[in-house]
């Protein structure tokens, strides 16, 4: 007996996309907030929103990327 591939849930894997493709202005205004925070004179300004893009982006990865996993391998259908 064969064993059936279960599908991809299309619905459940676009949201993991854009999860992802949320991330990306996180991953690019942070670390450049951080570096501008590192050189000022007033660093607080600029280190705690890079800072907080920083935590926020590798949030949305970690979502993304696990979003996508479950659409992948979930077997139920209550995703």
């Amino acid at each position: 007996m064969e064993q059936q591939q279960p599908s991809t849930d299309k619905e459940v894997l676009s949201k993991g996309i854009t999860r992802l493709l949320t991330a990306i202005p996180f991953l690019i205004a942070g670390p450049i907030l951080t570096y501008l925070g590192a050189g000022s004179d007033h660093p607080i300004i600029f280190l705690m929103p890079g800072i907080a893009f920083c935590i926020l982006a590798v949030v949305f990865i970690f979502q993304g990327i696990n979003t996508i996993l479950d659409s992948m391998f979930k077997t139920d259908k209550r995703r």
